[in-house]
């Protein structure tokens, strides 16, 4: 009984602030979120596949919820060619292969450099655990055959 008698007195206390704030005039502002931006350092991504037109999918943790989080991303150093070309085919292939295995591994996606390109996508040099995945051999034996030069 003592401990509800001190209570009491702190809660009336607490319901009265909570009521005061209510009746507080306040002034509300609605911001405009921050333009999307052109270019980040590096960030965390998580791989959601790779078409042959050459780019890959990545979702990435947006800083504001109103950002879209899903980015068609052109991996920096890997071909680049029409969609129906047998190389893409083969880069798009091999790209998935790639960074399916990295994710069933559970290693660390992170693209680097990403900017904003005029069609609306994006482009990155894209590393996994650090090792950059335009360095694969098979990628760079593609590239190769698309600009016929060699090592």
């Amino acid at each position: 009984m003592r401990f509800a008698t001190n209570a009491l007195p702190k809660l009336l206390a607490a319901a009265a602030a909570l009521l005061g704030m209510l009746f507080v005039p306040m002034t509300i502002r609605a911001e405009l979120p921050e333009p999307r931006a052109s270019h980040i350092e590096s960030v965390e991504a998580q791989y959601r596949g790779c078409e042959s037109a050459g780019w890959c999918r990545f979702w990435i943790q947006p800083l504001d919820p109103s950002v879209e989080s899903m980015h068609r991303v052109r991996p920096d150093g890997v071909s680049r060619m029409p969609g129906d070309a047998i190389i893409s085919i083969a880069v798009r292939d091999r790209m998935n292969a790639l960074l399916a295995s990295m994710i069933h591994q559970h290693k660390q996606i992170v693209l680097h450099d990403l900017r904003e390109l005029s069609d609306g996508t994006f482009a990155a040099a894209v590393t996994v655990n650090g090792a950059n995945l335009a360095s694969d051999p098979i990628l760079v034996e593609l590239r190769e055959k698309v600009t016929g030069t060699t090592r």
